[in-house]
């Protein structure tokens, strides 16, 4: 789930700090539809040649795996500014950000729903539906009791949300249990 960043900086006066920034691809949704992400998008410090560098090349490898957007499709910029205030820009750059592969189907559906409710809080009622509809059948998943209870309470929780903090805090659990699920 790493990313690879590598670069070459050049500036008159040095650069002072450079990162990437990662922003979701734009879907061509009108305002009205667009999606309503409830976490920001990655903001990953890169590596300078050397302090103050004029001129150099540089590689910055980032884990990005846990991050609620990890499979989504996105578009990185590199921003670097000097001591004098000037900014530079690269090309922005599409691309999907890493994810960690999960094998075990119940591990695997956890994780696309938080993608998809991490994406777009707007998706919350899409998703709640799919969490009920996992708990349906479980003996389809071969889940024990404590998974089960909590599948359901994780559908509770979501359903009773009332705040984007809470919608964030289903968005951790779905990750700490297909984690322990897949693990």
């Amino acid at each position: 789930g790493a990313v690879q960043f590598t670069y070459k900086v050049e500036d008159d006066y040095g650069v002072a700090d450079a990162h990437a920034i990662i922003t979701l691809k734009p879907e061509g949704t009108k305002p009205a539809d667009a999606p309503r992400p409830l976490f920001a998008g990655p903001d990953v410090p890169l590596v300078l040649p050397q302090p103050r560098a004029r001129s150099g090349v540089a590689q910055t490898i980032k884990d990005l795996a846990e991050h609620p957007w990890s499979g989504a499709d996105v578009v990185g910029t590199l921003v670097a500014h000097d001591d004098a205030g000037n900014e530079g820009r690269s090309a922005p750059v599409e691309f999907k950000l890493p994810q960690r592969l999960f094998t075990k189907p119940l591990a695997k559906a956890l994780i696309e729903q938080r993608r998809v409710l991490a994406l777009d809080a707007n998706a919350r009622d899409r998703v709640t539906i799919a969490l009920d509809a996992l708990a349906i059948e479980p003996e389809k998943f071969e889940i024990g009791a404590s998974i089960y209870l909590g599948l359901r309470a994780l559908y509770f929780n979501l359903a009773q949300a009332k705040t984007d903090d809470d919608l964030r805090e289903v968005v951790a659990r779905l990750w700490s249990m297909a984690t322990q699920i897949e693990d």
